[in-house]
């Protein structure tokens, strides 16, 4: 038989009257609170009915050890009136009183409504309000993204799921900010005109899980949908974040007990943490810089005037001697770099492949090309606006004004839908968009096609 158990009590901070109840069922079932940290830890005793009082203080820091010279005296105070101390988390203090209808330990409920709120700005809604703001900064850079590059952010699975379960959670902190403060005007109001406390509402089953459904959003993100360069970018932020979050803990836990001041303690906090967050970035980057978590795959080196280059070696779709068939002597995958970059997402799937001559080789074409595939119908429409609009600018010289663009052309040499050609006023490049069903195809070549190679264009894709 277990002498203790843990577990996480669905309960909001300020919820007293919940937490009561709960810590005297618990009591009746032969468990007694003893910790509260992550988890509430019960300890098993002789079942019987013991009531219990939920306070605050809202003075502790939570930097501030427990047990100071004015906690001390209002722990003596409760126990003189019968109430000893269960347990405590920052503001929040637990009794228990083992007598049948004990004097309860606060009976101002205009005093025990402004305690609660005093406690719960710094250890609820202060909280809640960091998160809030993060999230907006993680929207806010997503937003900036998608402006510089929307088709491939909406192909980026990481980036949306990520966003949908930041969203869930800021949905469930603004419900929760919305209602604390809905309760503490009717608690406050309730106080100054009838003398009661009005209890919290709970919390609600659905509620409760949303947090759960977000964790489990990232991780179906991070082992499932993500490519194994991200699942491992994702499992280095995550490690990262509680080898973090347990050191501060760890550090912060220590100081209290041997008694350092608060400032002390904030200061130390502090200092860890950006240490750690540059020292994390420094990390992350050096593995970017060394090519882990590149979006490419397999490469091999070669010298080249005294410096070390890396090719790429992908599998690409269309390569160059696909079209420029019998102009190559010997092995071309010699002669290039290849590489290739693949998102994929529940709205886009998107290749972007590029095949440049080494450096160590003459004068060789190169080519360039992007794949998108919608997987949602109704969004083709603005992805080919979205491509289109890419390829349109213009600027200004002495006076005159230049426009780049694409213009329609004949989209039969291509096997297509539509086609459309890249030109710098009345100039045409070598740039295509090609449109073939629900894909659209954008290829940049250093050479002029000829209608043979459109078509292998076409017949690939």
């Amino acid at each position: 038989m277990r002498e203790t158990k843990r577990c996480i009590p669905k309960f909001t901070f300020y919820d007293k009257a919940g937490i009561r109840k709960y810590l005297e069922e618990q009591a009746e079932q032969g468990w007694m609170l003893e910790k509260i940290s992550v988890n509430w830890v019960f300890r098993r005793i002789e079942p019987r009915k013991i009531c219990f009082s939920v306070t605050y203080f809202p003075k502790k820091s939570v930097f501030e050890a427990d047990g100071s010279e004015e906690q001390r005296l209002f722990w003596d105070f409760c126990e003189h009136a019968g109430w000893k101390l269960a347990a405590t988390n920052e503001q929040m203090q637990i009794f228990y009183n083992e007598k049948e209808d004990p004097v309860p330990i606060e009976t101002d409920a205009v005093m025990e409504v402004e305690k609660v709120h005093q406690s719960a700005k710094k250890s609820y809604v202060f909280p809640y309000i960091l998160l809030l703001a993060s999230w907006l900064l993680q929207v806010g850079i997503n937003l900036q993204r998608f402006g510089r590059d929307p088709l491939g952010t909406l192909a980026d699975n990481a980036v949306l799921f990520l966003l949908l379960a930041g969203t869930l959670f800021a949905v469930y902190v603004i419900r929760e900010i919305v209602r604390y403060f809905l309760w503490y005007k009717k608690a406050k109001r309730a106080a100054e005109e009838s003398g009661r406390f009005v209890p919290a509402e709970g919390v609600g089953r659905v509620w409760s899980l949303l947090p759960y459904f977000v964790i489990f959003f990232i991780l179906l993100e991070m082992f499932f949908l993500s490519s194994g360069r991200l699942a491992r970018v994702f499992f280095y932020m995550f490690l990262a974040m509680g080898v973090l979050t347990a050191l501060i803990v760890g550090v912060s836990g220590w100081m209290k007990r041997k008694g350092v001041s608060a400032a002390v303690n904030r200061l130390t906090v502090i200092v860890i943490g950006v240490l750690f967050f540059i020292a994390m970035v420094h990390g992350m980057f050096l593995m970017v810089i060394r090519g882990n978590f590149s979006g490419r795959g397999m490469s091999e080196t070669y010298e080249y005037n005294g410096r070390t280059y890396e090719a790429g070696c992908d599998e690409l779709p269309l390569t160059v001697e696909e079209l420029l068939q019998g102009e190559f002597g010997g092995n071309p995958r010699g002669l290039y770099s290849y590489e290739l970059t693949e998102k994929e997402s529940f709205v886009l799937a998107r290749i972007e492949a590029r095949q440049m001559p080494r450096r160590d080789v003459g004068n060789l074409p190169g080519m360039r090309y992007t794949v998108t595939k919608i997987k949602m119908p109704f969004l083709y429409d603005w992805c080919l606006r979205a491509v289109k609009d890419n390829y349109f600018y213009s600027q200004e010289y002495n006076g005159e004004a230049s426009y780049h663009e694409l213009r329609g052309m004949d989209a039969a040499p291509w096997g297509a839908d539509e086609a459309y050609r890249v030109y710098w006023d009345d100039e045409a490049e070598k740039e295509y968009v090609i449109c073939y069903g629900d894909v659209i195809v954008e290829v940049n070549t250093e050479w002029e096609l000829t209608e043979g190679q459109m078509g292998i264009v076409g017949e690939k894709f």
